[in-house]
């Protein structure tokens, strides 16, 4: 399997020249080669197939073999996902980034435990990098900071659905998404963080049109729901 290096702009040349923190890992950690096979992307659809030419102390200079474009996937799958514990923030975007999510907002709910860090989410978005690198894709998932309820409201679109994840639903994902799902333009779910999501925040998901779905009788962790939801939702709607 190829690795895959992310750039800030892929260059319509031959020659991809890369430098900075991604030439940095390929030299000194990687130790890639002269002549090795390698994927380099922008994270917004555009990637090459490249063969390493030259290594520098800093950078390296890769020659283009096939060059390609990954289109947006339709619906749009956003996770809202409940600010859970500090050291299982990391956990959640990982995974997320791993199942195919397209938009992460991490959203500080009436019952998270940590509170939102301005200065995080460069940090959370440098996890969210490497997450997709290391699963091979070509466009890198957006991550929205610490926005509250009312604000959330404020994202859906008209042709999109809510599904929120609750352990007292008494429907299953399965019931509520079907194949129709794949025509709309978005489809966004709601992650609770580990106290989960109060009775007043339920009350307003609901009255705003929002679906309250459970994943069956076990009980994930708040890191780790959204993944499951979101693998449930991919095979559901065809995307998988």
């Amino acid at each position: 399997m190829l690795t895959l290096f992310l750039v800030d702009k892929l260059e319509d040349s031959n020659l991809i020249e890369v430098s900075g923190d991604e030439a940095h890992h390929a030299i000194k950690v990687l130790r890639i080669n002269v002549g090795e096979e390698i994927l380099i992307s922008d994270g917004a659809g555009n990637w090459v197939r490249a063969s390493v030419e030259n290594i520098e102390k800093k950078t390296f200079t890769a020659k283009v073999l096939e060059r390609g474009f990954q289109p947006e996937k339709s619906p749009r799958l956003i996770v809202v996902q409940g600010l859970p514990k500090s050291d299982r923030v990391k956990d959640a975007i990982e995974i997320l980034v791993e199942s195919g999510v397209d938009l992460i907002i991490l959203w500080q709910a009436d019952r998270s435990i940590s509170k939102w860090q301005k200065d995080s989410l460069a940090k959370w978005q440098s996890v969210a990098v490497a997450a997709t690198k290391q699963s091979r894709r070509f466009r890198k998932p957006e991550i929205i900071d610490g926005l509250s309820l009312s604000q959330l409201l404020e994202i859906e679109s008209e042709n999109s659905a809510v599904l929120v994840m609750h352990e007292s639903a008494t429907t299953k994902l399965s019931e509520v998404v079907t194949s129709k799902f794949a025509g709309m333009s978005e489809i966004i779910i709601v992650i609770g963080p580990e106290g989960g999501i109060s009775e007043s925040e339920l009350a307003v998901l609901e009255g705003a049109g929002a679906h309250i779905v459970g994943l069956g009788p076990e009980v994930f962790r708040s890191a780790h729901a959204g993944g499951a939801a979101l693998s449930a939702v991919s095979a559901l709607i065809g995307r998988w």
